[in-house]
């Protein structure tokens, strides 16, 4: 029995014995798969999938970018025309490309209002020039101004410049110069739509000032004299259809501003308002129907069509700074309780000027930039960018003569100085604000 069973263990033994001899001497097989299968074997055992079952999916893949590329058409709409296209396929596609930043400015001096940057690509007037530069820094345009005190404004690839005290104005794209006119009387401001719509505030025959719009070809579409104010800022919504207007005048010895909402298609203001005891600088629309009024002790906030207006008081601090962010609905105010400026408080409101978010900035601002929900500020030659959550992200030194700074990604800005653009990658900070990009100890 024993001899019995023994015969039996050694029989199958020598079979496991053969079929792993047997198994190691193939040729082909090189490497062993976790199964001890070799992997010629184990690929062929994966499912594998059908032509048709190819091309499904391939459809499927196709079918769902082209319904994101559509929903991103449709959110942008408004910027995909002929000439942003071509300008994007010119400098950013076939590239163009210039000698990097800094460059050098074109001319003696640059106001800070005189600098902008549209979809990535910088802008700005001098003393003697309209000048445009590409994302690597190469000059586009040189256009030489008419004026010895350009005001500069500019909506993506369409821009309008006049001269302070003058009659004669310019509307320029990226490339170059379209049109040079002479308005009625001398220009007192003025603004300019993405589409070509522009308008221009100069003194009037018999009255304080007068409004004219004019459309892409430069044929007037609209006039509106007043005869209480004298306007002191003027901004057209998206289309060019609407515009708000601000003035001043004296009230038995105060200041009294008036507001009004226009739109191109009726002869009388849609709205009109008057605030007391405050005197408006400028006015921006942050969004399809709201605007936003900043005056020397509170801001105040329109809706086109209106009853009233909403007052954003500053609660008596001073006034520092401020930035409009049409892309998103918003806008930022800058106030200290010091009179030298340091020590700014940011506060970000919604286009129904409720406040969003509150930043306790210890630095100054000069300059304040925001980019979707980033904020940053230039204080001296350092610029702090602080995230959607108030907090302090990135930081990095702007160069010497810093006047304005325009923030284009939560750590990348645009800088204008006494005599160059330059181009700024900010540091990620640690939350005592300090550099962390240096070694640790």
């Amino acid at each position: 029995m024993f001899n019995k069973i023994k015969g039996n263990y050694k029989e199958k033994k020598k079979k496991i014995k053969g079929r792993y001899v047997e198994r190691k001497k193939q040729s082909d097989r090189k490497v062993l798969s976790y199964e001890d299968v070799p992997l010629d074997d184990y690929e062929q055992e994966k499912t594998d999938l059908s032509p048709k079952a190819v091309k499904k999916i391939i459809l499927c893949v196709c079918a769902v970018l082209l319904a994101g590329l559509a929903v991103l058409a449709f959110a942008n709409r408004d910027k995909l025309t002929w000439d942003n296209l071509s300008m994007w396929w010119n400098y950013d596609v076939l590239g163009n490309a210039g000698k990097g930043y800094p460059v050098n400015i074109v001319g003696s001096e640059v106001e800070a209002r005189n600098f902008s940057v549209n979809q990535g690509r910088v802008a700005y007037a001098s003393d003697t020039s309209f000048v445009t530069l590409n994302n690597s820094g190469s000059e586009v345009a040189n256009v030489q101004l008419r004026f010895s005190k350009p005001v500069m404004k500019s909506a993506d690839n369409k821009f309008l410049t006049y001269g302070i005290g003058e009659s004669g104005y310019q509307i320029q794209d990226f490339d170059k110069n379209l049109y040079s006119g002479d308005s009625d009387g001398i220009i007192y401001t003025g603004d300019i739509a993405s589409n070509g719509v522009y308008c221009l505030v100069s003194e009037g025959n018999g009255f304080f000032s007068q409004l004219c719009a004019y459309d892409k070809n430069n044929n007037r579409i609209f006039k509106y004299s007043f005869s209480e104010y004298y306007i002191t800022s003027v901004a057209l919504n998206n289309d060019g259809s609407r515009a708000v207007v601000c003035g001043i005048t004296s009230d038995n010895g105060a200041v009294k501003t008036g507001i009004y909402v226009l739109d191109f298609r009726q002869e009388k203001p849609i709205s009109q308002y008057t605030v007391a005891n405050d005197s408006v600088m400028e006015c921006k629309y942050v969004g399809g129907n709201k605007s936003v009024f900043i005056g020397e002790k509170a801001a105040y906030v329109v809706t086109d069509g209106s009853e009233e207006y909403k007052t954003v008081s500053y609660n008596d601090k001073l006034l520092v700074n401020y930035c409009f962010s049409p892309g998103t609905n918003s806008f930022v105010l800058a106030l200290s309780k010091s009179g030298d400026g340091r020590s700014c408080t940011l506060i970000r409101y919604n286009d129904n000027g409720d406040e969003k978010l509150t930043i306790d900035n210890p630095y100054g601002a000069s300059s304040v930039s925001m980019f979707k929900g980033s904020i940053a500020v230039l204080d001296g030659s350092t610029i702090y960018s602080y995230n959607s959550e108030g907090k302090l992200a990135f930081s990095g030194e702007a160069g010497t003569g810093a006047r304005s700074m325009i923030l284009t990604a939560d750590n990348r800005a645009y800088v204008m100085s006494i005599n160059q653009i330059r181009l700024v990658e900010l540091d990620r900070a640690s939350s005592d604000g300090s550099d962390s990009s240096g070694d640790s100890a």
